[in-house]
C-alpha cells in the first residue's frame, strides 16, 4: 500500500524548496549504484525519519528521493526557554506548598 503523505510534491517543496526551474526527473528505484551528484546551487537540507534519524542532503533529486523514502518527519525539538518554564513552575509550586505548610505549623504553635 502507498501512503500519499509521501507522494505529495508540497510535502516535498515544504521540505526541499521550490523546484528547481532546470530540474530533470531521473527515476532511481532502488539501485544501489546510483550516486547523487552534489548541486552547489542547493542549500543543504537535514531530513530526519521516524526513528529520529538524520541524513544531510547535497541536491534538489537527493532530497525528494529522501522525503518520498519516508525522511519527512519533524522531530520534537525542546528549546532553553521550555526549561526555564518548566523550572518556574516547579519553584512557584515548591513555594506554595511550602506557605501553606508553613502555615499550619504556625497555627499549631501559636494557639
Amino acid at each position: 500500500m502507498i501512503n500519499n503523505v509521501f507522494l505529495d510534491s508540497n510535502n516535498v517543496e515544504g521540505f526541499c524548496g521550490e523546484i528547481p526551474e532546470d530540474f530533470q526527473q531521473i527515476e532511481i528505484g532502488n539501485d544501489p549504484n546510483f550516486v547523487f551528484t552534489n548541486d552547489i546551487n542547493f542549500d543543504p537540507v537535514q531530513l530526519f525519519d521516524i526513528e529520529n534519524n538524520s541524513v544531510f542532503v547535497n541536491s534538489f533529486l537527493e532530497c525528494q528521493h529522501y522525503v518520498n523514502g519516508g525522511w519527512n518527519y519533524q522531530p520534537l525539538q525542546i528549546n532553553e526557554s521550555d526549561y526555564h518554564m518548566y523550572l518556574l513552575y516547579i519553584s512557584l509550586l515548591a513555594i506554595i506548598t511550602t506557605y501553606f505548610f508553613s502555615k499550619k505549623k504556625l497555627k499549631k504553635i501559636f494557639k
